[in-house]
């Protein structure tokens, strides 16, 4: 053996077999709500093994997966859905219309769910789907043919809740929007129609609800007139016909009030009569009272052939006929409440004689519809109606005797006429003051209604006019006229007094219409007498409301001016309170076409009283010369730079 060591021969290994793969644990993404509650593991099936063997209802959510590709495409479901959600209630908020964009906020405020959301919006969208379709077949006929203008929503906007709730369609062609509509119906009779009524308020209201053409006390034509005439009242940007331009406020409802008028083809309807009666007032307000005065001339006629009409239904006893009388009475003393009021302010000749039917007559408890302080916050208060058009009615007899006098057109009244009737309408105003109804008196401590200030302001002008164009008719002394004077200026005083209620009591933003003439009278009135600080004072607050008017009525804008230059001519000082006043009215509202569309024949007072000598009377063209002799000026003043 040698002394190396041998190696021993190791004997093959056993052959190795294939291992058997081993079955690894599937993996669950979602457990049932029992194992996840438990935090055991769950097999994944429906029901589990676990809840199997311990006999438990098994309830899987889907929504749960925890699966990137599944629980990707879930959130993008859930987006897409809240997405369209969105796009929805943008549709709504876009062409839903006020009361469905108000319906939808306060639903939005409560804290709803997306389910609840959803189900709103799903429902609302039929509802202007369906009335688009019925819109959409209106406009295609003949009657419809007029571009509806884009909806404007604001905070005013949104919060607004008219007092009336009419339908656009079928009486009107600018705008299918019922809560605009609802808007000015609502100024109307709330700012307007109180101070001079000529229609029925229920009536008009109860056959508009109707949206029947061939209602009795409603139409296209007047429900035109009111539109244009409310659109003054109104800060939505609908109200004019072009936004930029505060020129075109109305315009689009005044000029589908003539088109309207013209299709009526002269017949003298309740409403065409009432219509142009509107009308008529609404040109002048909007400065073309030239084209006003040949409505009133139209109305005239028409008013002759309503009393004709009414003989024929004077016999009937139905209700209806009743109702027709009733407000056919209403009518007639309107219109003549109406023109004379306008006769003794434009200096003309009364275009409609007194009413041989009685007055209708008032009753204080009930005594017609309640007022509201629209669009401002405020208590409901008693309209009182029919005990102011009683009292308007009476002091339009006694201005009616004064027109007939001196603008008839026919005769020239002697100094002594013209003094004795002066004396005779001052002790008729007299008794007409002392015998006025508690409901129209200015009483401290009591709420004054905007149409009974309105009544107080018309007696205080009568009393200034009658006064002014007396002593003018008189040629007296100068100290024969020193009382009479002063009495004016009392007077005149007393309508910036008045103002101050109503600012005190409803705001300066807005007022009646009629309240431009009283306030120019009175400016026109003070404007000899500004050293003494009464007068000064109470000129300041008139120009403050004048300004107000402006902004709103073209009439409001030409007079403004018409004081101011009126002021220049004469060489009176304004107070120097109004400096920033008249500074802002140039600038802003009258600016370098302040006379454009300007065509109003509204007398300047201090020419007629003969305070101004001289001068144009009429608007238009006493402010056309002064923008001739300005133009002159300037081009003089260029020359000599030159």
């Amino acid at each position: 053996m040698t002394s190396e060591r041998k190696q021993r021969i190791l004997a093959p290994a056993a052959p190795v077999k294939d291992p058997v793969p081993r079955a690894s644990a599937r993996k669950v993404s979602t457990a049932c709500s029992n194992c996840r509650l438990k935090k055991a593991r769950c097999s994944g099936t429906a029901p589990c093994d676990s809840c199997v063997k311990h006999d438990l209802e098994c309830n899987i959510d889907e929504a749960t997966d925890s699966r990137r590709k599944i629980n990707l495409k879930r959130k993008i479901d859930s987006l897409e859905g809240d997405r369209d959600l969105f796009v929805q209630v943008l549709e709504i908020l876009r062409n839903g219309g006020v009361t469905r964009v108000h319906s939808l906020l306060q639903l939005i405020r409560s804290n709803p769910s997306l389910e609840e959301l959803q189900l709103f919006v799903e429902d609302k969208l039929k509802d202007i789907s369906a009335l688009d379709s019925t819109i959409d077949e209106v406009r295609l006929s003949d009657e419809f043919v007029v571009k509806i203008p884009r909806r404007v929503l604001n905070i005013k906007r949104l919060a607004d809740q008219p007092v009336f709730r009419v339908p656009a369609i079928p009486w009107t062609r600018i705008t299918d929007d019922d809560h605009f509509v609802s808007h000015l119906v609502s100024l109307y009779f709330t700012w307007r129609y109180p101070c001079f009524p000529c229609l029925d308020q229920d009536m008009f209201i109860r056959d508009m609800k109707t949206a029947k053409l061939s209602s009795q006390f409603c139409s296209p034509f007047l429900v035109n007139a009111i539109l244009a005439d409310a659109c003054a009242y109104s800060d939505f940007a609908e109200a004019y016909e072009v936004p930029s331009d505060p020129s075109t406020r109305g315009l689009h409802f005044y000029n589908e009030a003539k088109r309207c008028f013209e299709q009526e083809d002269g017949h003298s309807t309740l409403a065409t009569v009432q219509g142009l009666a509107v009308l008529s007032t609404c040109a002048c307000f909007m400065g073309k009272d030239r084209r006003g005065w040949i409505y009133q001339g139209q109305l005239a006629f028409a008013a002759k052939e309503l009393q004709r009409t009414l003989r024929t239904v004077s016999s009937g006893s139905s209700n209806e006929a009743s109702d027709i009388r009733r407000v056919t009475d209403l009518t007639l003393w309107g219109l003549y409440n109406m023109t004379i009021a306008t006769a003794f302010a434009y200096q003309k000749p009364p275009l409609i004689e007194k009413p041989s039917r009685p007055c209708p007559p008032s009753f204080h408890d009930n005594d017609g519809p309640l007022w509201h302080p629209y669009p401002h916050d405020g208590d409901v208060l008693q309209g009182h109606y029919m005990c102011y058009f009683n009292g308007l009615s009476e002091l339009t007899t006694i201005v009616d005797d004064w027109c007939t006098l001196l603008f008839d057109g026919f005769t020239n009244p002697t100094p002594d006429e013209v003094q004795d009737m002066k004396n005779k309408v001052r002790k008729r105003l007299e008794v007409w003051k002392k015998t006025l109804k508690p409901c129209l008196r200015i009483e401290i401590g009591r709420v004054i209604l905007p149409h009974v200030l309105c009544l107080h302001m018309y007696y205080h002008n009568i009393c200034i006019t009658i006064t002014e164009l007396a002593k003018t008719a008189e040629h007296g002394t100068q100290e024969r006229h020193l009382r009479p004077k002063e009495m004016s200026l009392s007077a005149a005083r007393q309508i910036a007094g008045l103002m101050e209620i109503h600012r005190s009591t409803w705001g300066i933003d807005i007022f009646p219409a009629s309240h431009i003439h009283w306030i120019a009278v009175a400016m026109f009135t003070l404007l000899g007498q500004l050293d003494v600080s009464a007068n000064q004072e109470a000129f300041i607050n008139l120009c403050v409301a004048a300004k107000v008017a402006s902004r709103r009525w073209p009439l409001a804008r030409g007079t403004l001016r018409t004081v101011q230059v009126t002021a220049k001519k004469l060489g009176v000082r304004l107070p120097p309170e109004t400096d920033a006043l008249f500074i802002d009215f140039e600038r802003e509202i009258w600016g370098p076409r302040g006379r454009n569309g300007l065509s109003s024949l509204y007398p300047n007072f201090a020419v007629l009283t003969g305070t101004l000598r001289n001068e144009v009377v009429e608007m238009d063209k006493f402010l056309e010369k002064e923008d001739d002799l300005e133009a002159l000026d300037l081009a003089e003043d260029d020359e000599m730079v030159l």
